[in-house]
């Protein structure tokens, strides 16, 4: 399904946020969708750095990882936020 975001926002006067770095670097193909991902990944868990593990922080990076991969909601997220339009990759 389309998003209609793009579409919307003009008509709300609202304003689309900002890209991060990473994204830009993504769009202008100086990283690959898996690259991409590991960062937003590692960003997910920098909260807990300090207050868990280096096991259990890595343990959760790696589902939120695989979610990005498996779940359908989180899939179709990540291709409307990046454009890619295939599905991204497992993590090896």
């Amino acid at each position: 399904m389309p998003s209609n975001r793009s579409s919307i926002l003009p008509k709300l006067g609202a304003v689309e946020p900002p890209k991060s770095e990473m994204l830009l670097r993504f769009e202008r193909g100086e990283i690959t969708i898996d690259e991409y991902m590991d960062f937003i990944s590692e960003q997910a868990v920098e909260h807990l750095k300090g207050k868990v593990g280096p096991v259990q922080l890595r343990s959760i990076q790696t589902l939120i990882r695989e979610q990005m991969t498996t779940d359908p909601a989180v899939v179709q997220y990540l291709q409307q936020a990046t454009g890619f339009p295939d599905e991204p990759t497992k993590a090896s």
